[in-house]
């Protein structure tokens, strides 16, 4: 019978789809795995697995490189420039409502001088009521 860790971080947990039920043995035995050979055989699947889809991905990939390349780095050309564009006239617009926001802060501040209270609202007028 295939055994996992009872306890333990994630990380080191087994996979449940291929272990059995957990090791029930007596305390400090929760490193054990029954049956570890079975156990290593289901993870060297798994990454076969796992690696013949990664291979595939390449293959294709190539292979749609080689009979589209030109095709697609043109798209992905134009793609690329108009995500820079947008991110330059964002950046444009993020620095415009910043210049903005900052030049109201001083207006503010000069309605505050003009009228002769002082330092930010919410506090004192020069006569010692508050606001």
């Amino acid at each position: 019978m295939e055994g996992r860790r009872r306890e333990g971080p994630p990380e080191s947990r087994h996979d449940e789809r291929r272990d059995g039920p957990k090791n029930d043995g007596p305390p400090g035995t929760d490193f054990l795995d029954l049956e570890i050979s079975q156990v290593l055989y289901g993870e060297a699947a798994g990454v076969a697995r796992d690696a013949f889809r990664e291979l595939l991905r390449e293959a294709v990939k190539a292979h749609l490189k080689e009979r589209f390349g030109a095709k697609i780095d043109a798209l992905a050309k134009i793609a690329a420039d108009e995500l820079a564009d947008d991110i330059e006239a964002n950046l444009s617009i993020e620095g415009q409502i910043r210049a903005r926001k900052d030049a109201l802060r001083g207006r503010e501040e000069a309605i505050r001088r003009a009228l002769g209270q002082v330092g930010q609202s919410g506090q004192d007028e020069p006569d010692g009521r508050s606001r």
